[in-house]
């Protein structure tokens, strides 16, 4: 057993100051927990000497951090590897292949209609088979009204995955919807899982169709992915299985490419990375530095490593708050109990790269532990200076980070001037009006429907003007209330490029229900509210708390509806078709009517709400910069792109056809525009030094400061000196972006008694 005692002599001779402590046991050794600091005093001998001593569980240091290929599990209190592995080699060609005509009417190319005497034939690679469950995932159709079921095989072992009407009644998007394409999940026997080759085979036994199997098309492989191609591992047998050909697929024997089946198997990953936030061992998260020397750590980063499983730290260390820049160390390999002298590197951070050789072992972080000593050399003592936060800037690194675009791309410009946009928002009050000018004028805008480029300037027409608007002239046909019957995707894709095109970041995100069709939206970061907001230009409306009147984003729609639900949504028993409707007139959700010429609420609106149990976002907009990859022709079939990030909680779980995760705000929902300020004392009494780290995606330009409530003034330096006045002093900073967009203020207040 080992035992870790911190700095037990010291204590015992020091006085202590403050301290929140509890005893605690994990079988392994005893310590202390420590909610806050232990700052102790050497009254005899150095009364500036200072000691910290904290611990962090996983709940404290998954806060903030990156978690890449690992889960936080909130029930055990631990971070370990994920633990589902998709196997796949279609998803960067999912969807409808460009030049082909949808699946809904008749047999199509890129459609395999199967029926007696069909076979078709995947090979899926598997490294190491160890698993605890596993699913083969398709996606495809039944016929309506079908009662067949489908064969299948996997290496030999027949099962079947009986019709959706006779052995999932409540599974109503498989009936109700049926001929339109959706994911289909089938449990699979695991023990006949192997390394190598896995043979899995599809067929039925009736005399017509009754099941229908998508295609990626080979063409598409370049369009979805910059590495990934179609490996050839799709065959067809239209003889019962006396022949087969991999380039003759689909309904008319004219395609080549690969059946969207895919094993979604139950087993950790084979590595991850844990990388923490920004750590101030003295001074913690009060932006107020004090001036300190002889900065000492020791850390005990707290892993458990079953067999066949590692866990290894790295620490580095930098005298600056902006991560990474060169005052920075490289990273080092981090030595449990050694002590570290960091002279004036005050800030550090420390990862953790997991790995396992044996996918049903995961190695564990528990927790992380350091003490740090120093001296105490503040001239400002005795002077009650204390610095209070209004508003600070938030630098969050997301585990999976989005590519912005660049906001002078010439594309973008091209943009407004073609559309006049800067006429549109002209007098516009406030960054908010601005938006709901770009929400309306994309609502009203014409679409070319260009369902293959992500260029912005390829979506839209020129548009006749309204006299006495500036606005688009509205023409129908309308569609429920919504503007067109076009698909969702164009007129939101109008918007983002609207908003980018005058300086402010939005992206594109889509929703689902199990239940239900999917929906494509806009998401925009505001300034003016510090936050991420859903926006809509199918119907020209957002959402709002009705209480605050402050709009939604769409997490915060999910979370409300995830409140509601009576339990776990899973594919066997969605709930909009059994209490949708019921469900989300519960919801205190309210709906911009705006100038709609319909009824936002009974033209669709509410019904919208019971699709948001599913959401993913493209990690990207920065489209004009880099063309390429983008989802094939998203929306017109059930998404399948290998890009997406996903969005999962406890009430709506993870999907099977897709590998990337998260149920972390912190990766779906990162601040822009940030000014993150910090105050370090100097070695004059009386003054300090300001820096400012930011994340102004797009274009930096510079910063605005307006001190003691004087006008602002430009400041392109991230640091400077600022000598403070007796009393109280305050300090505002935001960030400028190179289209000169604000970013949300931050405001500090300095109390000072010289």
């Amino acid at each position: 057993m080992r035992k870790v005692v911190f700095l037990f002599l010291i204590v015992m001779c020091f006085t202590v100051i403050s301290v929140s402590a509890q005893i605690v046991s994990n079988g392994q050794s005893n310590f202390k927990r420590l909610s806050g600091a232990t700052v102790v005093a050497d009254q005899k001998n150095n009364p500036d000497f200072r000691v910290k001593e904290i611990e962090l569980d996983a709940a404290s240091i998954e806060s903030q951090a990156q978690l890449i290929k690992l889960q936080f599990d909130n029930n055990k209190k631990i971070i370990r590897l994920q633990d589902t592995e998709l196997i796949e080699d279609d998803a960067p060609a999912a969807g409808l292949p460009e030049g082909y005509k949808t699946y809904t009417k008749g047999p199509v190319e890129w459609v395999e209609d199967l029926k007696k005497g069909i076979i078709i034939k995947k090979i899926l690679e598997i490294e190491n088979p160890a698993a605890t469950s596993a699913r083969l995932v398709f996606k495809g159709m039944e016929v309506k009204g079908n009662r067949e079921p489908l064969h299948l095989s996997l290496n030999g072992e027949k099962f079947i995955r009986p019709a959706s009407i006779i052995a999932y009644p409540q599974a109503r998007q498989y009936i109700d919807m049926a001929g339109l394409d959706r994911w289909f999940y089938v449990d699979v026997p695991v023990e006949k899982l192997r390394k190598g080759k896995n043979e899995i085979l599809m067929w039925t036994e009736s005399d017509s169709t009754s099941w229908r199997i998508l295609i990626a098309h080979i063409n598409e492989f370049k369009r979805g992915s910059l590495t990934r191609t179609s490996p050839n591992r799709s065959l067809k047998s239209s003889d019962g299985g006396k022949s087969w050909t991999d380039t003759r697929l689909g309904a008319m024997d004219l395609i080549d490419g690969e059946y969207s089946i895919r094993l979604s198997i139950d087993r950790f990953l084979s590595s991850g990375e844990y990388v923490s936030p920004l750590i101030d061992p003295v001074n913690g998260d009060n932006p107020l530095k004090r001036s300190s020397a002889n900065l000492k750590m020791t850390l005990w980063p707290d892993f458990e490593e079953p067999s066949q499983t590692l866990a290894k730290a790295f620490i580095r260390f930098g005298s600056s708050p902006v991560i990474g820049d060169q005052s920075w160390t490289a990273w080092q390999p981090l030595e449990r109990g050694r002590e570290y002298s960091l002279a004036d590197k005050h800030y550090m951070q420390w990862k953790a790269e997991l790995s396992t050789s044996d996918p049903l072992k995961t190695p564990l972080i528990r927790r992380f532990r350091f003490t740090a000593t120093w001296e105490d050399q503040s001239l400002n003592k005795g002077t009650g200076l204390q610095a209070q936060v209004i508003n600070n800037g938030k630098i969050v690194e997301p585990s999976y980070p989005f590519s912005y675009e660049n906001l002078n791309h010439l594309d973008l410009k091209k943009y407004r001037e073609d559309h006049q946009l800067d006429k549109i928002v002209k007098g516009a009050d406030s960054e908010f009006e601005v938006m709901m000018r770009l929400l309306n004028w994309a609502y009203r805008v014409p679409l070319t429907s260009d369902a293959y480029s992500w260029n912005w300037n390829n979506v839209t027409v020129s548009p006749v003007i309204a006299e006495g608007t500036g606005m688009p002239q509205l023409n129908g046909p309308f569609f429920k209330g919504r503007r067109m019957i076009e698909m969702c995707l164009y007129p939101n894709q109008a918007l983002i490029g609207a908003l980018l095109s005058m300086g402010y970041q939005a992206r594109h995100i889509n929703i689902h229900s199990e239940g239900e069709s999917g929906h494509e939206v806009t998401e925009v970061w505001s300034n003016q509210l510090n936050k991420w907001i859903y926006m809509d230009s199918t119907r020209d409306y957002y959402y709002f708390n009705p209480e605050t009147g402050i709009p939604f984003n769409l997490l915060e729609i999910h979370n409300l509806l995830a409140e509601q639900m009576p339990r776990v949504e899973t594919w066997k028993r969605p709930f909009a078709p059994e209490m949708g409707e019921e469900l989300v007139s519960k919801l205190k959700v309210a709906q911009r009517q705006g100038n709609n010429p319909f009824s936002i609420q009974k033209g669709g609106g509410t019904h919208i709400l019971e699709i948001m149990g599913h959401f993913r976002i493209i990690p990207r907009n920065d489209f004009l910069s880099n063309p390429l990859p983008v989802p094939v022709h998203t929306g017109d079939t059930m998404w399948g792109w290998d890009g997406f990030l996903n969005w999962y909680d406890d009430v709506f779980p993870k999907r099977d056809e897709y590998q990337r995760y998260t149920n972390r705000a912190s990766d779906f929902y990162q601040p822009l525009n940030q000014a993150k300020v910090y105050l370090n004392e100097t070695r004059k009494p009386g003054v300090l030094k300001v820096e400012v780290d930011t994340f102004t995606p797009g274009g930096f330009d510079s910063f605005l400061v307006a001190v003691n409530n004087g006008e602002w003034l430009r400041r392109d330096q991230r640091s400077w000196d600022w000598g403070l006045q007796s009393g109280l002093n305050s300090i505002k900073v935001r960030a400028k972006n190179t289209r000169g967009i604000l970013g949300p203020i931050s405001e500090l207040q300095v109390a000072y008694n010289p």
